[in-house]
């Protein structure tokens, strides 16, 4: 009987363990799940108003720079403010014109929402045509990576399209700080 008590015992420690880590790992495991966007705004039309939203602040009476706090993801924002201290500090030029239109100087910048694909939980590509100038024959075509940050989608990256080729803003940035 003394030998039944104790290993009993034994095994409602262990289960009381097991049970006590299982609630702990379940809490883990939630805390590391990244948020998935509602259905609601995994559309075409969700991205277009975000993208109007974006830009309607970015030519708006807002500076540039505030456009990039508001809407870059944290990471992003992060990532290019280091390009900039250090491109300040060493004197080598790595951001020479604005990302949201492609231009050093501007007069009546404007953009035209093209489209918008690879939409999923976490993230969507959304595709803009922008103009510096009022008078620019052609338009640059950009290609936002945009991610869901819990709330709202954010942009995480933007490549700038030359020569049919898209080159990644992020990826720049790492180079750079990379040097």
């Amino acid at each position: 009987m003394k030998k039944f008590l104790l290993l009993s015992a034994a095994l409602i420690t262990v289960l009381a363990v097991s049970c006590k880590n299982d609630g702990k790992d379940a809490q883990q495991e939630k805390a590391n799940e990244i948020s998935s966007a509602p259905a609601t705004i995994q559309t075409q039309e969700y991205i277009e108003d975000r993208i109007a939203e974006i830009y309607g602040f970015v030519l708006g009476e807002s500076k540039f720079t505030e456009a990039d706090e508001k809407f870059f993801t944290q990471d992003f924002f992060d990532l290019q403010e280091k390009v900039l201290k250090k491109q300040k500090e060493s004197g080598n030029l790595y951001i020479d014109h604005d990302h949201w239109i492609m231009g050093q100087d501007c007069h009546n910048p404007s953009y035209e929402f093209v489209k918008a694909e690879e939409i999923n939980g976490q993230t969507a590509k959304a595709y803009v045509k922008v103009k510096a100038f009022d008078d620019q024959e052609t338009p640059s075509l950009v290609r936002f990576t945009l991610r869901y940050n819990g709330d709202e989608w954010m942009v995480d990256d933007i490549e700038e399209e030359y020569e049919g080729e898209f080159y990644s803003h992020r990826k720049m940035y790492e180079d750079a700080l990379a040097e």
